[in-house]
């Protein structure tokens, strides 16, 4: 059996053990007659801090929400490739300016 499995039996039994060694390891597996039903992961720094700051007035209370939306946004935004002849990146943005200017 894998280190970063935990049985059904453990999670209910030692919650407190299984959240323990959560907070030193990416992901528990929780098994239940050795298949696997579920997948524990610790909670990610960066939205703790976002939830700290909603809760401090700090950022805005529907943070998730707005990310959930630029997520849908950008999953079906078209891809822009540029041709071998175009400029990219700082080159774009200089010929930019240079036809601006004119």
């Amino acid at each position: 059996m894998s280190n970063d499995r935990v049985t059904m039996r453990q999670l209910t039994h030692e919650p407190r053990t299984v959240f323990e060694r959560l907070q030193h390891e990416r992901r528990l597996v929780i098994t239940n007659g050795g298949r696997v039903v579920g997948i524990l992961t610790p909670p990610d720094p960066d939205e703790q801090q976002l939830d700290d700051w909603a809760a401090a007035g700090e950022a805005p209370a529907d943070w998730r929400t707005r990310q959930q939306g630029l997520q849908s946004f950008l999953a079906a935004a078209p891809v822009r490739t540029a041709t071998a002849s175009e400029p990219v990146g700082s080159a774009a943005i200089l010929a930019d300016r240079e036809d601006t200017d004119r």
